[in-house]
């Protein structure tokens, strides 16, 4: 039997599909390789992301600030989710029915709920039934059956939960001992009791790349850990992944960057005209780490660090996510010897006030000293802001201009404040209930409020007000 993992649409529909704009579906590549090894199931991934836009839908080229091209794309993607009928929705079906699945899978967020109900809608009238996963199935099981017409939803981490339920599948078609699970039954919707996090992740099998065309996106991914012991009011990780930090081993890390590096000379052997070869295998010396604080463990960050430089993996250009209060001088440096390139850091505010609201932890002289810290061994920073929490006013999002002036990152990315279920700005700010919520489209971080009538400003307005800040900030130059 085969089992097809689908990322929806999401970038695509705002005509973003160039390799730079998107890395493989990691997340996917981890269940369909865990399904291969534990289960007699053939597994495909189609990525919803390479689908491109046709006629007045056509697709747009990126600039250097993507989200002000997803901010002017806006009324193209609405456009597209209510001609359900558009051709790119035929070929978002073709794409997955030509692998004759006898089962759909979908990652499914709280912004790709309704491109995942026009996709759901149009499988059934197949009769090829449809489980989710993901975060938003995740909080709200019973809502994203009822809101996608799907069957089924897997909870919070997938690996042992879709291999329960492919025996089940199957073989018996009792879904009530596989965990992690909500399911139609007798026209109601049952939820099973919620398995146990993998406590030991080097059992997974490192992931199978060779199920996704690797030059149509940037760079390659990896994970090193999961789950983040923060509380940030903003975040809805800990949902699936949990608060408990799991890593990996570092002997399990360096065998999966010598498999990639492997490979990826092995495709330089085939192709030898270098002269393009970017274009070909666009970043194919980019590794992105995608855990959610890569610095979480300072020691054995290094000990990761000393472990890629004396196996040669610092050919790789690496590039992952760290919280400001992790850097220090040494962990800085040991980064640059490993030839990490560039860094993102969820700044979010320069206003204390804020800071405290979100539960942050930070504070805007460690963003400062972080920023320097990168800057003095070559590291280029990617900062992210928000606008948008409750309470904010327009002088604290002058504040976050002016630690954007002081602290100089080499890059600034604008997003919008999204209360996604799960996160506790959601009952914060939301207070319909979210059955009765539709358009969950708006959910998403380039650009469309969800809750100006709770903030002192129309947010809309101020999002792009803050988009031309930061373009003006790219446009005056290099930071000193």
């Amino acid at each position: 039997m085969k089992l097809a993992l689908v990322r929806p649409p999401f970038y695509s529909l705002f005509g973003l599909t160039t390799p730079k704009m998107k890395t493989y579906p990691l997340n996917l590549l981890y269940l369909a390789s865990y399904v291969s090894r534990n289960s007699d199931w053939k597994v495909a991934i189609v990525d919803g992301e390479n689908l491109v836009r046709k006629g007045p839908f056509e697709s747009v080229a990126p600039t250097s600030d993507p989200e002000l091209v997803m901010n002017a794309q806006i009324p193209q993607m609405e456009a597209l989710l209510k001609e359900s009928e558009n051709e790119f929705w035929d070929s978002a079906e073709s794409e997955i029915v030509a692998q004759q699945p006898d089962l759909v899978g979908i990652t499914c967020n709280s912004g790709s709920l309704d491109t995942v109900r026009i996709l759901v809608k149009r499988l059934k009238k197949r009769n090829i039934p449809v489980i989710l996963g993901g975060s938003h199935p995740t909080v709200l099981p019973e809502q994203s059956l009822l809101y996608t017409t799907a069957d089924m939803a897997v909870i919070g981490e997938g690996e042992l939960a879709i291999v329960d339920l492919l025996q089940a599948f199957e073989s018996s078609l009792d879904f009530s001992g596989v965990r992690s699970l909500a399911r139609r039954k007798d026209d109601k919707i049952v939820v099973n009791p919620r398995a146990e996090l993998i406590a030991d992740l080097n059992a997974l099998p490192i992931p199978d790349r060779s199920l996704v065309d690797r030059t149509l996106y940037f760079g390659d991914v990896i994970m090193t850990g999961r789950g983040c012991p923060f509380d940030c009011a903003y975040c809805a990780s800990r949902n699936i992944w949990g608060k408990k930090v799991r890593l990996r081993s570092i002997d399990s890390i360096i065998t999966e960057l010598q498999d990639i590096k492997r490979k990826t000379e092995e495709y330089l052997v085939n192709h030898p005209n270098y002269t393009h070869i970017s274009d070909r295998l666009p970043g194919y010396r980019v590794v992105k780490i995608l855990d959610d604080t890569f610095t979480i463990n300072k020691s054995r960050t290094i000990k990761l660090l000393d472990a890629i430089i004396s196996n040669g993996l610092n050919c790789f250009e690496f590039t992952g996510g760290v919280r400001a209060d992790t850097l220090d001088k040494r962990l800085a440096r040991k980064m640059s010897e490993a030839n990490f390139r560039r860094v993102t850091l969820g700044v979010e505010s320069g206003s204390p006030k804020i800071l405290k609201l979100i539960r942050k932890g930070e504070t805007n002289e460690q963003v400062v000293d972080a920023v320097r810290l990168l800057r003095e061994e070559g590291i280029k920073s990617h900062t992210f802001f928000m606008i948008g929490f409750p309470g904010e006013t327009e002088e604290d999002i002058e504040l976050s201009k002016n630690l954007i002036l002081r602290s100089k990152p080499d890059h600034v990315e604008i997003n919008m404040v999204t209360p996604y279920p799960g996160t506790d700005l959601f009952p914060q700010i939301i207070k319909d209930d979210p059955y009765s919520i539709d358009r969950w489209y708006r959910w998403f971080h380039q650009g469309l409020a969800t809750h100006s009538d709770t903030l002192g400003y129309d947010l809309d307005e101020a999002y792009h007000n803050f988009l031309e800040f930061a373009r003006e900030y790219h446009d005056s130059g290099k930071p000193d």
